[in-house]
């Protein structure tokens, strides 16, 4: 085994498409992190980090199936099983080495949030963006290894990546539509505009709400499904992150751009007055490392299973 992995990180480091995605993913997560400080968290930046380390370990682990290296350890002796491993473990730690380093970017350019913040919550957001880099990496290697064209690998990464963020997005839609709509009573009532002309507007009459059932609410058995789909998505993970970071991002926007009559800080101070962490955020972002680590065994099992059952001509 450790053979194997020591092949695998030569064939990794003596690739120029993983330099290339290695410093493009880099350069990515510097542009993450000052677009935080500076106005808003760029998912956009996140996906594109997504689809070049799918290139990456398709590029690389189809490369096996091309040069029929797959076929030459087995023949030597190897077992299927522990190629298929030393393939997950190579994947696996590189996207460790690579979103960590992307993640203590984050904390350090955005470091006005650290005092902010419960640092159980910081920890737990830190693990997680780690985690669910490396359960997407799993999930690369085990269709890299599963298919044989290498071509086809790519296609199927890439697509995989782009069927993700959407759907992800569409459940987000669904789970976020309340239970009941507020619905209330008008009346006509009249005003008289800037050129002495009567006009009419319907106003809201004071205690006269009542709640209706939101036909596009999703409840039952299917809710439980979309939200146990929506967890195991490594970009739902981002989704809840962008919105939590919503309340806390663009220091440097509001230090340069004051309210008037007060300073940079004291602007920044008055945006972040209302903010509260709830348990349930923390709930949240506590229930994203299970489903991250569910879907790392899952995976690794699946790929673990598939490849040992594939024969090779």
């Amino acid at each position: 085994m450790t053979k194997l992995i020591r092949a695998c990180i030569r064939r990794y480091t003596h690739n120029t498409i993983f330099w290339i995605a290695a410093v493009l993913t880099i350069g990515l997560g510097i542009s993450i992190a000052h677009s935080t400080r500076m106005t808003y968290y760029d998912d956009a930046l996140v996906i594109a980090q997504m689809l070049i380390h799918a290139v990456m370990i398709s590029w690389v682990v189809g490369k096996e199936f091309k040069e029929g290296i797959f076929r030459n350890k087995v023949i030597v002796g190897h077992s299927k099983g522990s190629i298929y491993l030393s393939e997950l473990i190579c994947g696996v730690g590189i996207a460790f080495v690579l979103y960590f380093l992307c993640a203590v970017i984050f904390v350090a350019f955005n470091f006005y949030e650290v005092p902010l913040l419960p640092t159980s919550l910081i920890v737990k957001i830190f693990v997680d963006y780690v985690l669910l880099n490396m359960c997407l990496a799993a999930i690369f290697v085990t269709i890299s290894c599963l298919f044989s064209q290498q071509a086809i690998i790519a296609i199927v990464n890439i697509a995989l990546v782009l069927v993700m963020t959407t759907a992800s997005q569409r459940l987000y839609a669904q789970l976020s539509q309340p239970q009941y709509l507020e619905r209330y009573e008008t009346i006509n009532s009249e005003w008289i505009d800037e050129n002495g002309n009567i006009r009419y507007k319907e106003v809201k009459v004071e205690g006269s709400e009542y709640y209706v059932d939101n036909p596009t609410y999703v409840g039952g058995v299917k809710r439980d499904i979309y939200d146990t789909v929506y967890k195991l998505s490594p970009y739902g993970h981002i989704i809840e992150f962008v919105y939590f970071n919503m309340d806390w991002h663009g220091y440097e926007y509001f230090l340069n751009n004051p309210v008037d009559g007060m300073t940079g800080e004291e602007t920044w101070e008055l945006i972040i007055g209302d903010n509260e962490i709830t348990d349930e955020t923390i709930e949240t972002f506590s229930s994203h490392l299970m489903y991250s680590a569910i879907l790392l065994i899952a995976t690794s099992a699946v790929g673990y299973i598939g490849f040992r059952k594939k024969e090779f001509k």
